[in-house]
C-alpha cells in the first residue's frame, strides 16, 4: 500500500495492521542525466514490487528519499528513519542503486534491501524468497 492510498479517516482503522514502513531510496546524486534519473526510478519501482504486492496490507510505502550523497544526505536519511520509527515498529529501506550499498548501517531502520537492476533481471523467485525469510525473521523476533 502506498502513502497516497491512506485517507485520514481510515488511518486509525488500518494502523494496527500496517506495522512496517518501506522507505524507498533512489540513490541519486544530482549528476544524472534525465533519462538516467528515469531509469533509476523505474528500477526502484521494480524493487518495490517485491514488497508491495506480496505484503499489501502490512507494509506502507512512503515517498522516496531521492538524494543520499555525502554525510549531510546520510544524516538527513537517519533523521527521517528516526521519525518514521515513532509511527511504525519496523522501518525498511529499499533501493535499486549501487550507491545505496552505504545504507547498510543507517540507524533507526530495521532492514536494508539493495536490489540492483542486474539482480532484478536474474532470479526474481530467489530475491522474493530472501525478502520473505528476512521479513519473517524481523516480524517474529520481537
Amino acid at each position: 500500500m502506498k502513502f497516497s492510498d491512506v485517507e485520514s479517516n481510515s488511518w486509525e482503522e488500518l494502523r494496527p495492521y500496517v506495522d512496517t514502513c518501506l522507505l524507498p531510496v533512489t540513490g541519486l546524486t544530482g549528476n544524472e542525466q534525465p533519462w538516467e534519473a528515469t531509469k533509476a526510478l523505474e528500477w526502484l519501482r521494480d524493487a518495490l514490487d517485491c514488497f508491495e504486492i506480496p505484503y499489501k496490507g502490512r507494509v506502507l510505502t512512503y515517498p522516496a528519499f531521492h538524494y543520499i550523497e555525502g554525510e549531510e544526505g546520510r544524516a538527513l536519511l537517519e533523521r527521517v528513519c528516526e521519525r518514521l520509527k515513532q509511527s511504525f515498529p519496523y522501518v525498511i529501506l529499499v533501493s535499486a542503486s549501487q550507491e545505496a550499498q552505504a545504507l547498510q548501517n543507517v540507524e533507526n531502520c530495521d532492514l536494508v534491501f539493495v536490489l540492483t537492476a542486474e539482480q532484478l533481471g536474474e532470479s526474481l523467485a530467489d530475491i522474493k524468497q530472501n525478502i520473505s525469510a528476512q521479513l519473517q525473521t524481523l516480524w517474529t523476533q520481537k
